[in-house]
């Protein structure tokens, strides 16, 4: 089984919007991940060019003589995984003055809400689309999973974020987008053509 751990948190921590704040960088600690003969260490930073958390650097120290680091070990990291795991482990969301929860505590407690208003479904599906970039997952991917909707309801609830203001600075897709991007792949996944 994997151990999962975080090292190294910042102390300096990265406003990103809606309550959601991430630090400036921290280190994931990965042990015993099969066929990597070590631990391999992620360091993240979060990037304000990209908007998001990504990693720095990421190493695998052997865990024995005998023990060889090849890269095909490293073909076995999971980057993107330790990148957002950790992320919801070390990222906060203040949805009021006295209230601050982990992302991972976050988005848990969203996924069991049942009753919302429509103003509270847009207001939560803004904050966890910035929840969701800051940590490097796939932000409307997780509005839908979170509220158990569809994709293109999540984009016609952050449209309305939008209009509302509550999605300034974040990269959203077209105004008239309900369904799958048509034309070259982009940086939000796959198209049709």
């Amino acid at each position: 089984m994997v151990k999962l751990t975080v090292a190294d948190v910042s102390d300096d921590r990265v406003e990103v919007g809606n309550g959601v704040s991430v630090p400036a960088a921290w280190t994931a600690v990965l042990e015993g991940e099969p066929d990597v003969p070590g631990t391999i260490r992620v360091d993240i930073t979060f990037d304000r060019r990209l908007g998001r958390s990504a990693a720095a650097l990421v190493s695998v120290g052997r865990k024995a003589e005998g023990d060889e680091v090849t890269s095909l070990t490293l073909r076995e990291v999971r980057v993107q995984w330790a990148v957002q795991t950790t992320g919801l482990m070390v990222s906060t969301v203040s949805t009021d003055t006295e209230h601050s929860e982990s992302g991972a505590a976050y988005l848990m407690r969203m996924r069991d809400r049942s009753e919302r208003t429509t103003d509270e479904t847009v207001a939560d599906a803004a904050t966890m689309y910035r929840l969701a970039a800051a940590v490097s997952m796939p932000p409307l991917k997780t509005v839908a999973d979170n509220l158990s909707v569809s994709q293109s309801t999540a984009t016609r609830l952050m449209n309305r974020a939008r209009a509302d203001g509550l999605a300034e600075g974040l990269r959203l897709p077209r105004v008239d987008a309900t369904g799958p991007v048509v034309g070259a792949p982009g940086p939000t996944g796959p198209s049709i053509s």
